[in-house]
């Protein structure tokens, strides 16, 4: 397996471009989206909090047991710390709130706009191409 360095390779960078629809009914249908956008974002946030809480909860109780396994004169020699059993929490949320906006966003008679542009290391391309420029066509989602 390979490893990335910078330099080895053009970086590319996507621009999206959320493009409304006019008429209000339209608009309307987008700061719904909007809104259902923010509470899908919040039920994420409040999921992933409370797997990290779990997960802390978790590391002080197996802190405290260790604490106590340990004889009444090795109080004051610990071995272990509490950083030993918090480990880094694997928290994830499969919520895709901007597939889900994104998709509310089309419906409402929005479009969606992508244009790729080479950022840096453009040299290595094939042609080479100077930074910034754009890479083919826009695409619309």
């Amino acid at each position: 397996m390979g490893i990335l360095h910078t330099g080895c390779y053009p970086q590319i960078d996507v621009q999206t471009t959320h493009v409304e629809p006019t008429g209000k009914a339209g608009k309307l249908c987008i700061a719904q989206c909007r809104q259902a956008n923010m509470v899908c974002e919040s039920t994420r946030e409040m999921s992933l909090q409370s797997c990290r809480s779990q997960e802390l909860t978790r590391a002080q109780a197996e802190y405290r047991s260790y604490l106590y396994s340990l004889p009444r004169d090795m109080n004051k020699k610990k071995i272990k710390t509490f950083s030993d059993f918090d480990r880094k929490p694997n928290c994830e949320s499969n919520l895709p709130c901007f597939l889900y906006y994104r998709d509310c966003f089309k419906s409402c008679g929005g479009r969606i706009e992508e244009q790729r542009f080479c950022v840096a290391d453009c040299h290595l391309m094939t042609p080479p191409v100077p930074n910034g420029t754009a890479l083919g066509p826009k695409t619309t989602l």
